[in-house]
């Protein structure tokens, strides 16, 4: 049996997208991208068919090898798969469908497609007949029992974590199966026939190795994708020493690598085993510069000493907004006069930060807007990010503009963190949320002294040159 994993090509209209590994998932002008993520879940997924006796399996990362839709189907004609299992994402729903349709015609494969939108909308897409499942959830274990089923002609139905249609054409959605609670034992994530160069994390040295070393998330923001698509408030470790032998592994087999992004969703959660991975760092002689994903009110200064002293050189903060109701609304649970604190405390280890924004919460008003262009123009990161809120299907938020009417559009197409929005608040239209994404970006980014922390911060040439395009466009717009 031939299986084949994949993150299919993503271009459209001049616009080139970011899927699998991405928690936002999104499409901006091509040689835009300064962050191509690791398709963590296929990896892990692909590396556990592997083990399977007479199964021969192959992984695509269609958008990191930057294949156009041509290619990519040529790729998977050329393999020939009896299963196919792509992976999908909200923005990009409707041209996903077009390629598993296009490639279920040329290949005449089963069909499944998986990932946080796949699982949100799973009976939606049992609809079109050319998909044959859907994977929800966390899909490594319901993609081996699958296999098995297929494999040996036993019956799936019953599966948790699946979406099929029985024999007389009813849509089943089995329920999300049990986490899996023991990451360690996991085998680690396929990585050898991956193109690693191309991994990239903006302010990161490159080629970045992608590196997790928890699932989940105990905090419960409303539009968070993937904490909700585990189970939210779930929230499950690997050892220190797993992570950092996966670590030396892959630097042996797969690098020389620039540095590591540890991409978890809070990676910063518990003093003691930051304790550990910090001694371990050291006791190994890791030399990578490293970063994370980390909460400001997480930190101590001892903590972050710790850490820097073992390689901790950037970490990327979501503060969201800065007003009080809204994180209280959206559960954000954070305590914005830690945020500065951190920043502190970073820089004085020789840590860089950076921080991340978004605008059209639940209750975002002009005043609540203008809080948060004035505390973004106050801290003092090496980057600021901003983006427009989106109601990712699968999340809380999701459900609430839903239930509230607020939800203004749900032609997937439009769903765009970067450029768009689909929602209005009880007092903003969906047109007042993108004038007012512009009013911050433009109180922020024209400060000088923001533009040279920003400069500073660049991984990369390349890096470089993509800021100085986006500032070009951006003065453009402005004068």
């Amino acid at each position: 049996m031939r299986v084949c994993l994949a993150n299919p090509s993503w271009r459209v209209d001049g616009r080139k997208g970011i899927r699998a590994g991405c928690r936002v998932p999104n499409s901006i002008g091509d040689g835009q991208h300064t962050f191509m993520p690791f398709p963590f879940t296929l990896a892990y997924a692909m590396a556990m068919v592997e083990r399977i006796e007479g199964v021969e399996a192959m992984i695509i990362d269609a958008i990191a090898e930057d294949l156009d839709r041509d290619e990519y189907l040529r790729r998977v004609k050329d393999f020939g798969p009896d299963l196919l299992i792509s992976e999908m994402s909200t923005e990009s729903h409707r041209m996903d469908l077009e390629v598993a349709e296009a490639a279920k015609r040329e290949t005449g494969a089963r069909v499944a497609v998986c990932g946080p939108h796949a699982s949100a909308v799973a009976r939606e897409l049992l609809d079109n007949e050319f998909l044959d499942f859907v994977l929800v959830g966390e899909y490594e274990q319901t993609t081996v029992d699958l296999i098995g089923c297929l494999r040996g002609g036993e019956s799936y139905e019953g599966m948790g974590g699946l979406g099929y249609r029985t024999a007389d054409g009813e849509i089943v959605v089995g329920e999300k199966r049990p986490l899996m609670p023991e990451l360690d034992a996991l085998p680690l994530p396929h990585r050898e026939t991956l193109p690693m160069s191309s991994y990239s994390v903006a302010g990161f040295p490159g080629p970045v190795l992608f590196m997790y070393a928890s699932r989940g998330c105990p905090y419960r923001c409303t539009f968070c994708v993937w904490p909700q698509w585990f189970k939210s408030g779930s929230y499950r470790t690997r050892s220190p020493e797993s992570v950092i032998d996966e670590i030396e592994d892959a630097q042996k087999r797969f690098g020389p690598f620039g540095s590591i992004y540890f991409d978890d969703d809070t990676f910063n959660l518990g003093g003691d085993r930051m304790r550990q991975m910090a001694r371990l760092f050291k006791e190994r002689g890791m030399k990578l510069p490293w970063g994370c994903n980390a909460r400001p009110d997480q930190f101590n200064p001892e903590m972050m000493r710790e850490l820097a002293e073992a390689g901790l050189f950037n970490i990327r903060i979501g503060v969201e907004s800065a007003d009080p109701e809204v994180l209280r609304r959206t559960k954000k649970d954070l305590d914005i006069s830690k945020v500065q604190p951190c920043i502190d405390m970073a820089h004085d280890n020789g840590v860089k930060v950076h921080v991340t924004f978004t605008i059209g919460l639940s209750g975002e008003s002009w005043d609540s807007v203008k809080r948060t262009a004035a505390f973004a123009k106050s801290i003092t990161p090496d980057s600021i990010a901003f983006t427009v809120t989106t109601p990712f299907p699968g999340t809380e938020y999701y459900d609430e503009v839903v239930r509230d009417g607020f939800l203004e559009t749900r032609d997937w197409d439009q769903f765009n963190v970067v450029s768009n929005s689909v929602v209005r608040t009880e007092t903003m239209s969906r047109a007042e949320i993108l004038k007012a994404e512009k009013y911050v970006m433009r109180q922020v980014y024209s400060s000088p002294r923001y533009l040279l922390r920003r400069l500073s911060y660049a991984g990369s040439p390349s890096e470089v040159l993509a800021l100085a395009r986006k500032g070009t466009r951006f003065l453009m717009r402005r004068f």
